[in-house]
């Protein structure tokens, strides 16, 4: 019985389409991918995804067949409001991640861009700058995130 059980839990839980969080159904040509270009800590991000997925990322873009060029990526803050007296009450972050892909002879290239927005409490400005770093995290996360989608749909 308990065997009955937990068959029909996987059927279901594989029939609903669940699946791990982060994990990308890359097309087959993407198993070897070269990352360049763009900061550091960017590319790194993107690598460690990638390999999550089961992709190899060789150090020589020679030693790959696709390629993925990080050309730009900029956060820009800007204020949104002011409070009564004319201190920032909110800043809007918009987030940039232009990159070039090629396989073979085809190349794509994708912009990908996330907003956000952060209240700014000049009485904690600890607090602010520590939620600050998180949003920017968030923001890295979330345009890897929706690079990783239109690498799937390639």
């Amino acid at each position: 019985m308990r065997h009955l059980i937990i068959a029909l839990t996987l059927s279901v839980i594989a029939s609903c389409g669940w699946q791990l969080r982060g994990v990308s159904e890359l097309p087959e040509g993407f198993r070897i991918i070269h990352v360049g270009g763009g900061p550091q800590n960017i590319r790194e991000q993107l690598i460690q995804r990638l390999r999550f997925n089961d992709v190899v990322v060789p150090e020589r873009a020679l030693d790959a067949p696709a390629q993925i060029e990080i050309n730009e990526y900029s956060v820009e803050r800007r204020t949104l409001s002011v409070n009564s007296v004319g201190q920032i009450a909110e800043y809007e972050f918009n987030a940039l991640l232009d990159v070039t892909v090629t396989r073979g002879e085809e190349t794509d290239h994708f912009v990908t861009e996330a907003r956000r927005t952060l209240s700014n409490d000049v009485n904690n400005v600890v607090a602010t700058q520590q939620e600050e770093r998180q949003l920017r995290d968030a923001l890295d996360s979330d345009l890897l995130s929706r690079l990783m989608r239109r690498l799937e749909r390639l």
